[in-house]
């Protein structure tokens, strides 16, 4: 597994909805992580956003390039402000950093972390 070594039970992602904020494990990276992203978010139509060099932020679009609409989302906007990006709507899905082109999942303490951020 080269770099990333960590185990389902302390790597994960967060989906951040209406319903709240969810913590989903998962040990997958790179494209089996973006299918996990896509499935999470109900949509093949996705989009990241770097925030920062530690964290990924995902949310779907209505079609290629079309911003979904709606309400803004709290929360996961709140953190894109944070970041100087744009606000999302609809739900959102938090993962590690984009290394070599492929994205990572969170460490356990990243969890915690951005769970922390994003009850606010």
């Amino acid at each position: 597994m080269g770099l990333f070594k960590r185990s389902k039970a302390t790597s994960g992602l967060l989906l951040v909805s209406d319903r709240g904020i969810q913590q989903v494990k998962t040990a997958s990276y790179g494209m089996d992580l973006v299918q996990e992203v896509a499935r999470l978010l109900g949509s093949e139509h996705i989009r990241s956003t770097k925030l920062g060099e530690e964290l990924t932020l995902w949310y779907a679009e209505d079609g290629p390039g079309r911003a979904r609409s709606g309400p803004p989302n709290p929360a996961a906007s709140r953190l894109a402000a944070d970041h100087g990006a744009a606000p999302v709507t609809g739900p959102a899905v938090v993962t590690g950093p984009l290394l070599y082109g492929s994205p990572y999942p969170l460490g356990a303490e990243e969890i915690t972390q951005v769970s922390g951020r994003l009850h606010g």
